[in-house]
């Protein structure tokens, strides 16, 4: 993961007003169910990228588009999304807590978006079932919960117009984080709305030509080796076990012990067996 410090790279990011409170409305949602969710990492005020150095390797069937080189700055010409941004189609809608990061434990509320551009074998998210929902209903099912922030994963959510949903969340007082593969660019606009960027790209080159990086986290699996670990690039390096294998746990404190100033991630949600 790498995390870098939006007061950095955009200087002229502004804070939005928040509403006082949150919550208010109601909306049905039994069409969703409860599903395991990809990892996410926040920490306001900063874009947060995942180094994954278990599948990085791996092989992965992608679209024609460019991979993110760093963080994201031209719009392109062509956003290659689904849809007028009015409707998406979601997968589920879930009320739980972030499992990882500086935010862990917070109550957050998930918007998962169907389909995805990448084909990834080691997935374990179901996305391709969905329902069309407006942008008023998805907001109005946020409203269900008493959570401040909104998580908009996947999927892949860059793969559908995204702004008039991040306008309306944003307009209803929430923030909000999005987790995505890094393939597609945003336009200029949907990164300014978003406070917290998730991305987990798949090939190593994605981080090339950082110069100010705040965090590193990597999965510590069978083929991890602490040679991998770039600490000269990042102010702070988490170090995270791939499964709660105890081959893996211990690999992850073993290398700790010998690296205290290096710091230990975990997936509170899958300990707790929450969605």
């Amino acid at each position: 993961m790498v995390r870098v410090r939006v007061s950095e790279m955009c200087p002229t990011r502004t804070r939005r007003r928040r509403s006082s409170r949150v919550g208010a409305g109601r909306c049905s949602t039994n069409r969703f169910t409860s599903r395991s969710r990809p990892a996410a990492v926040s920490c306001r005020l900063w874009r947060t990228f995942y180094i994954d150095h278990v599948s990085m390797d791996r092989t992965i069937r992608m679209t024609e588009n460019n991979f993110l080189e760093g963080i994201p700055e031209a719009v392109p010409d062509k956003m290659p999304v689904r849809g007028d941004g009015n409707t998406l189609q979601i997968n589920e809608i879930f009320y739980s807590i972030e499992g990882e990061g500086a935010r862990v434990g917070q109550p957050t509320t998930f918007v998962r978006l169907a389909k995805c551009n990448l084909a990834c074998f080691f997935c374990d998210t179901e996305f391709d079932s969905y329902s069309d929902m407006s942008v008023t209903e998805i907001v109005e099912a946020a409203k269900a919960h008493p959570a401040e922030w909104v998580s908009l994963t996947g999927g892949e959510p860059l793969g559908q117009d995204l702004r008039p949903l991040c306008r309306a969340l944003g307009d209803a007082g929430y923030r909000l984080h999005i987790e995505t593969n890094g393939v597609t660019k945003p336009d200029a606009e949907l990164f300014e709305l978003i406070e917290y960027w998730t991305v987990s790209p798949k090939r190593r080159r994605v981080i090339e030509g950082f110069v100010r990086i705040d965090e590193l986290k990597y999965i510590v699996g069978k083929s991890f080796r602490e040679d991998q670990v770039q600490p000269d690039i990042a102010k702070v390096i988490y170090l995270q076990p791939e499964s709660s294998k105890p081959e893996f746990i211990q690999k992850t404190l073993g290398i700790l012990t010998r690296h205290p100033d290096w710091r230990l991630s975990c997936r509170i949600h899958k300990m707790l067996k929450l969605p």
